[in-house]
């Protein structure tokens, strides 16, 4: 029977083992165009296929049971940890080999986040895929956009509540969003191959209210490949939000990219819910980013631009999230801007507005905007 120093080491060798194989997979990523493709173009759409395949049968998220169990054995490994420290003087290294263990679990982790998905995170598919990528563009042209999709998200307002004075009173169910967007991906398919979307995996989230504290619509789970939606929030963006996660299963991993392409999905529906939730939420990221530029003249074009009711859809849209808002937001909010960043996307959480400089490249090189 081993001792435990002997059990210790031989975690610590599996550590290093880990830490190697990921190092070389990564590396050979980098430096190798074959590679790079081969995992991009054959191993990962095959997986993530196959992987929605398995998952997308159940009717709840698999994805959400593993990070409960997770988040159980943490708690427990963590207060298991603690009584080791305490009774370090009876089990001299049972604290160490607890930690240990705990890092080798998180380090093979890792690499199977990486494995299944993190590597989309390193490459720029909008630009090999639809020619168009990030760019300065003049403030011209960002109020022309918010014209644009301000006119649109009126119009698609109008045929849904009838009145343009009124907001919105019937909304698609979770249910109705879940299979449209297979039908709408498979249409949008026929023009960009690289969106055929097969063996659907959309999954409501177990953890709709604790998501609205920190303001979180969906999420995409890497080690099971399920598009995972909030339904709990204001419905008029549940569309986009489906849309959006997705695109992240297709391997669009940047939030800017995601966005696009679930603009892209949903603006081209026949479904006007889908189309209002594509303009509004697109109107509310120009206006954002206008309101970094010149603040007085985005105040200016929301009362000017936007109808009486899809004010008051937003109205609505903003005093829910009001009622989750706590002292702690900024601080997960930071958070996930540090993991976007750790996964090379520079500009963090602020990568999601650059969904804008997107759709005007969009234009620029296809004079229109999608859905036109």
């Amino acid at each position: 029977m081993k001792s435990q120093g002997s059990r210790i080491i031989t975690k610590v060798l599996y550590i290093f083992g880990v830490c190697i194989i990921i190092a070389v997979f990564q590396i050979s990523i980098g430096i190798s165009p074959v590679f790079r493709h081969f995992y991009l173009f054959t191993y990962y759409p095959s997986f993530s296929s196959t992987w929605r395949l398995l998952t997308g049968w159940c009717p709840f998220s698999i994805g959400d049971i593993i990070y409960i169990l997770a988040t159980a054995w943490l708690i427990s490994g963590v207060v298991r940890f603690i009584i080791n420290i305490v009774q370090c003087r009876k089990r001299k290294l049972a604290w160490l080999n607890t930690l240990v263990r705990f890092i080798l679990i998180v380090v093979i982790a890792y690499g199977i986040f990486i494995t299944f998905w993190g590597i989309n995170y390193r490459y720029d598919r909008l630009q090999r895929d639809f020619k168009i990528s990030t760019q300065h563009y003049p403030a011209y042209m960002l109020i022309k956009l918010c014209d644009t999709l301000a006119v649109r998200a009126n119009k698609q307002h109008l045929i849904l509540a009838g009145n343009d004075s009124l907001p919105i009173r019937h909304y698609l169910t979770f249910r109705q969003i879940k299979k449209e967007v297979p039908i709408s991906y498979a249409r949008i398919a026929k023009i960009f191959p690289q969106l055929d979307y097969r063996h659907p995996s959309i999954k409501p989230s177990m953890f709709g209210y604790l998501m609205n504290y920190p303001g979180v619509t969906g999420y995409y789970n890497p080690f099971t490949g399920e598009a995972q939606v909030n339904t709990t929030p204001f419905p008029a963006g549940l569309p986009f939000t489906a849309c959006h996660e997705v695109a992240h299963q297709l391997g669009f991993a940047a939030e800017e990219d995601a966005n696009f392409i679930g603009y892209l999905v949903a603006s081209t529906s026949p479904d006007p819910h889908f189309r209002y939730a594509a303009n509004f939420e697109m109107f509310l990221y120009g206006i954002n980013v206008l309101s970094w530029r010149r603040p007085h003249l985005a105040d200016s074009l929301w009362e000017t631009l936007i109808s009486p009711g899809v004010r008051k859809d937003y109205e609505a849209y903003f005093e829910f999230y009001e009622r989750f808002k706590t002292s702690f937001r900024p601080v997960l909010n930071d958070m996930y801007d540090q993991y976007l960043k750790a996964n090379a996307q520079s500009k963090g959480i602020r990568s999601y507005d650059e969904v804008i400089s997107l759709l005007i490249n969009y234009i620029q090189k296809n004079g229109k905007l999608p859905g036109s």
